[in-house]
């Protein structure tokens, strides 16, 4: 009986997130793609992964790098990392830099749509290379990409830095704080399901609000050195 019942809900959370990014998609279409630079390059980078389930190559990645946690992969929605520009001001004179940016979509996002300079930070060559193919096709104001863990990456020119550290351990996010302690006062450090506060006083929480991901509404917050 439980095992019946284990097999209707994993049915029913897939059947969820169905249909939640196929709304999403539905309102990337309708909200941005009058962008043409971003309607091209989304539409060049769904079909490298046409062949290519990204949570798959990803979960494969990690096994052969010989993580425990291998179901972690996610990207933020583009509602909601609109949502999160608005709200934390992002603008064209920005340095946007994703640490763990996964295939870059995100990426591109930011980039062609508000103009900033973008940098997406990733470790697994796959999606890094799919992602450069991408970006060379149309070379001008593109983003970079850099494959990288994302505790070397240099992020000395970085005006917004973007963290979805919601399965990040602690030990991670507590060096990749003390990476942070360098950086200018008037960085920005957007975290998603936690505050940098929560882990160092020499970081205040500016902002908190919600946004939408697959899988239920999320904490995100604006954090600064103090």
């Amino acid at each position: 009986m439980k095992t019946i019942y284990r097999q209707f809900f994993l049915c029913f959370i897939a059947l969820k997130v169905w249909w939640y990014f196929m709304q999403e998609e539905r309102r990337v279409r309708l909200g941005f793609y009058h962008n043409a630079k971003f309607r091209s390059r989304d539409l060049a980078l769904k079909k490298a992964y046409r062949f290519n389930n990204p949570y798959r190559m990803n979960k494969v990645f990690l096994r052969r790098m010989g993580c425990q946690e291998v179901d972690t992969y996610g990207e933020t929605p583009l509602t909601t990392l609109y949502a999160i520009a608005k709200e934390c001001g992002i603008t064209s004179q920005d340095h946007f830099v994703d640490l763990g940016c996964g295939r870059g979509r995100g990426t591109f996002f930011l980039n062609d749509y508000f103009g900033c300079t973008a940098t997406g930070v990733e470790w697994n060559p796959q999606f890094v290379a799919k992602a450069e193919k991408v970006a060379a096709a149309d070379p001008y104001n593109a983003p970079a990409f850099i494959c990288a863990d994302m505790l070397s990456a240099d992020l000395s020119k970085a005006s917004v830095i973007y963290l979805f550290g919601t399965c990040l351990p602690d030990p991670i996010i507590e060096k990749l704080i003390a990476s942070f302690a360098s950086l200018p006062r008037s960085t920005k450090i957007i975290t998603v399901s936690f505050p940098l506060s929560d882990y160092s006083e020499a970081f205040q929480e500016v902002k908190e609000f919600t946004g939408s991901f697959p899988w239920g509404e999320g904490s995100i917050f604006l954090n600064q050195k103090i």
